[in-house]
């Protein structure tokens, strides 16, 4: 498994399906998670973003989402173990927010920003 194969992972352990932003199905069903997929040389911390889509009148089950996220990533961050290094990933700030999708008026989206570092 690669660095970017460990944060892949993670996204995709909150049982709904996760995809490399560049990678999105065009017909998807919600809700899903959107992740980006940058790397760098270890020690260095890259900032990310991920997003929670939902589609509902209401918030709960994105806000949903984003607590079982915060249950498996504490504010000091967790390791993400691969081949050989590991990738520490960190809530960045502000961790969360809420923006609007202008085409559809009941998408829920939640952008989380987060950083990763690739550590031996």
């Amino acid at each position: 498994m690669t660095g970017e194969q460990a944060v892949h992972s993670f996204w995709a352990s909150f049982d709904i399906p996760a995809y490399d932003e560049t990678s999105v199905p065009d017909q998807l069903a919600f809700p899903y998670i959107t992740h980006e997929g940058a790397v760098d040389t270890f020690g260095y911390e890259i900032a990310q973003t991920a997003s929670i889509f939902s589609r509902s009148t209401s918030w709960a089950e994105a806000v949903s989402l984003r607590r079982q996220i915060e249950e498996k990533l504490p504010k000091g961050g967790k390791i993400l173990p691969y081949d050989g290094g590991a990738v520490l990933i960190r809530r960045g700030d502000p961790w969360a927010q809420r923006l609007a999708d202008t085409n559809d008026d009941w998408v829920r989206r939640i952008v989380l920003n987060y950083t990763i570092e690739y550590i031996e």
